[in-house]
Order: C-alpha cells, then structure tokens, then sequence
C-alpha cells in the first residue's frame, strides 16, 4: 500500500508509538523495523538521528505492545487465537481495547498512519526483549487454558476507576491461577519456537534485547543457601539467550554491558532506564543494523560506474572471505576442543574399562564360588534324594509288616473272641456244676449225712481229677 502524502526530500513523522523517516533518494526502498515488548525497548528510537546520515530509502521503527504483552508465552498464544466470547470478559472488568490480544509479530509487514494516510512496511528487522521472561508473572483461566498478565493493567489504571469496581479482583481471583515466573527450561523452548515461527512468515534479522545482571543493594556475599537469587537468576537467562543465538543464528543487544559500561548509578530499576542511558543502548542497536547493511539501497535501484562496482564486488569477497576464515578459526577452535574432549572421553574410557575388567574378575570369581556351591549343593541333593528312596522303601516295608501284623492281630482278636465264647461256656457249666453240687451235697447230708458226701467226692475224684476243682471241694476230698 502506497501513502497517498507527498513527501519532501528530507523527512519525518511521528507518531505515539512509531516514527518513518525517509532520505531524499530511493524513497521507494522501504525498510521496516518492529519491536514487540516492555520498557526497555523504546530506546532503540534514539538511532535515528544516526541512520538518517546514510538511509538511502524509507524507514519506519515501530514499537507494538507493552511489557504485560511481551512475555514469550503469551507472545506464543496468539499462534492460535482464542474465542472473543472467552476474552470479552477480561476486556470489559480492565477496560481495555477489543484489540488487546492481536499483534502485528507473525505477520510479514505492518502498517502505520502517516499524517492523514496510511502506509505499508515490510518487515526486515524484529526486536524483542527478555525482560519480560525474566521478570513477569502470569495467570491462566481456569477452565479455558489462556494466559494474561494483569498487573500492567491495574497499573494503568486510574485508582478510582479500579477502586469503584472491586469485583473485579474478586472475579480475577476466583477465574485465575498464577503461574509463577517462567523457568529458565520453558524459556528457551519457547524463545526457539518464537523465533522459528517469526522466521516462517519473513526471512528478517531478529535482534534480542538481553537484561541487566546486577543487583543494587545486595549484600548477599554467601549464595550457598540462597534459592534462585535474582542477580543468579537473570545471568542464567543472559548466558541462556547466548547460547540460543549461536543456535538460532539471531542478534544479541548486550544491555547488560552497555548500562555497566555507562553506569547505573541513576537506575530507576533493572528495566526502566534514565532517558540518558537511552543514546548508549540506540548506539548500540545502530552498530548491529549498519552491520547487516539494511539502510542501503537494492543493487537493483543503483547503476554505479563499473569501477564501483568490481570495487564493491572485490569488498563483498572480501566480506565473504573474512567471514569464512571466522568461521574457519570457529572450527578450528571447534576441533580443538572437540580433539580436548575426545582425550578426555578417552581417559574416561580407559578408567571405565579398568573398573569393567575389574568388576568382571570380581564377577567371575562369584561364578567360581556359585559354580562350586551348586555343585556341593548338587552333591548333597543326591544324597537326598538316595536317602529319600531309601526312606521310601522302609516305608513300603513297613507299611507291609503293618498289614502283616494287623491280619494276626485280627486272627488273635478272633481266637481271643472264639476263646471267651468258650469261657464263658465253661463258666455256664462250671456254675451249672457248681449249682447241681451244692445241691447234692445239700440233699446228701440230708438224706444219708458227712459220710455220704465225702463218698461222692471221692467218686467223682476217681473218675474225672479236674485240678480246676474249687479250694472248697478239694476241702472235701481230704
């Protein structure tokens, strides 16, 4: 889209969160430079007095968002839009605009207002920050997953507005869990996912804005038993974004060094700066944008003597050929402490096949011991099982004998049963006998007196000595 405003040959305009400038040839060549987060970002605006000397085209620098909007995870969300009728709610209790959810960062250009037109920008640059993944905590509804950060809101806020309508709070909190402050873990995956899906829209350079490490007023000398100090905290997080650039292949805006080299005894705090210490950082920004050459205009639009261009042909072998051997000093490097390590995977080899051979001696020599216990075990499970048999042929015996001796002990108890028949036939007689006895003897002496019964026993003797005789008859006899 074209702006339908007339421009002079110099210029600017500028607006609240946005400024274009432009050069007085090759007005045509646009360059877009967008930022997305807080507080510390609005310094990059303070380059312009430098690019202006040798932009060959337009330029706008635009800042979207504030520093509730900017966290990475948030950022992320807006990947997949959620439902107005799940928003709606938060929009109307903090007053804030239908658009608060939507930014310009996965789209490939933008457009802003100039004067009484509006004008289209591609993207070349994007800058964020991490301040916000360092500093800012979140809240995620409930029931429906998707992040906010309110306090940017409330702070913005008249008091009498947020006061007049408690309720607010109270439905925050009843709809709302914190999430705490991110970890460094879910930092760089979700600062390699931004950065991976900003590259998918549009090729562009993408500088990150690292933070300050130090931490005025400590007097901590001892982090022994100091759980994630803050000063700790933010130079994992720089040391973190370093090794995400190497990664990534993206810029690095060292703050951090810039506000140390400039002092930052006027700091307000880790993220707000004195408007001082804006030009130190802008530099810096400048340094990084000149060095990727984004103010100067396609080859296409120059037609520069053939002198030139061999000169800016042998210039860009040149470029290409330091940058080669940077990078050949980079592998050598690499190799060196690839060749370091190997030697040290090495050693620790050896040390580990050293304790191997060790704990396989000491292994064998348990086979050995096991080997010889088993077969003493083998040795005595023979034994056993001999003595078993052994056992179980007596038991046979003897279940046999028992059976033998049960059967006479049945043919005893079957002579014993037919002997008591006979006894006590023998008793029937003997009392019979006793019985007819007494009987006699009683009739004898009655009939023929003493001498008549002794006559009879002395019969009865003759004929039948019985010596089973009872005493009293034997008395008799005599």
């Amino acid at each position: 889209m074209k702006t339908n405003i007339e421009r002079n040959a110099t210029g600017e305009y500028m607006d609240s969160n946005h400024i274009i400038f432009w050069s007085d040839s090759h007005q045509e060549n646009k360059i877009g430079i967008y930022m997305m987060g807080g507080c510390d970002l609005p310094s990059v605006f303070s380059c312009v007095p430098l690019i202006k000397p040798i932009l060959k085209g337009t330029c706008c620098i635009i800042k979207e968002g504030q520093i509730e909007k900017s966290r990475s995870d948030i950022l992320l969300q807006n990947l997949k839009k959620s439902p107005q009728n799940l928003l709606a709610p938060v929009l109307d209790k903090f007053y804030l605009p239908d658009n608060f959810f939507e930014n310009q960062l996965f789209k490939p250009d933008f457009c802003v207002s100039h004067g009484s037109g509006i004008e289209e920008f591609p993207k070349q640059v994007v800058i964020l920050s991490i301040a916000a993944d360092v500093a800012r905590v979140v809240y995620q509804h409930r029931e429906h997953g998707f992040l906010i950060d309110p306090s940017g809101w409330w702070n913005n806020q008249r008091m009498d507005l947020m006061l007049r309508d408690l309720s607010s709070a109270n439905w925050f909190r009843k709809y709302f869990v914190s999430l705490g402050r991110m970890t460094l873990e879910t930092f760089i995956e979700n600062l390699t996912q931004l950065i991976k899906e900003i590259r998918q829209v549009t090729n562009v350079h993408i500088l990150v804005f690292n933070t300050l490490t130090i931490e005025p007023g400590n007097i901590i000398h001892n982090y022994q038993f100091v759980k994630r100090p803050e000063s700790l905290r933010r130079r994992e997080f720089n040391l973190a974004l370093i090794e995400l650039s190497r990664k990534l292949n993206f810029w690095i805006v060292d703050v951090d060094k810039v506000l140390k080299q400039s002092r930052t005894k006027n700091m307000i705090d880790f993220v707000h700066f004195p408007v001082e210490l804006y030009q130190p950082i802008g530099q810096e920004v400048f340094k990084i944008l000149e060095e990727l050459e984004i103010f100067n205009a396609p080859s296409q639009l120059l037609v520069p003597p053939q002198k030139h261009q061999t000169q800016t042909l042998l210039e860009s072998l040149q470029a290409q050929l330091d940058q080669k051997n940077q990078e050949l000093e980079a592998q050598q490097l690499e190799t060196l402490q690839a060749k370091a390590e190997i030697g040290q995977y090495r050693e620790s080899l050896q040390q580990v096949q050293i304790q191997t051979q060790i704990q396989i001696e000491q292994l064998q020599t348990q086979l050995q011991q096991t080997q010889a216990q088993l077969q003493q075990t083998q040795g005595e499970l023979q034994q056993s099982q001999s003595q078993l048999h052994t056992s179980q042929t007596e038991l046979v015996q003897s279940q046999s004998d028992l059976q033998q001796t049960q059967e006479q002990l049945e043919q005893i108890q079957a002579q014993l049963q037919q002997t008591q028949g006979e006894l006590q036939q023998s008793q029937s007689q003997l009392h019979t006998s006793q019985t007819e006895s007494v009987q006699l003897k009683s009739y004898l002496q009655q009939t023929q007196g003493v001498e008549g019964v002794m006559s009879y026993y002395r019969s009865c003797i003759a004929s039948n000595p019985d010596p089973t005789l009872s005493p009293s008859t034997r008395s008799y006899t005599r």
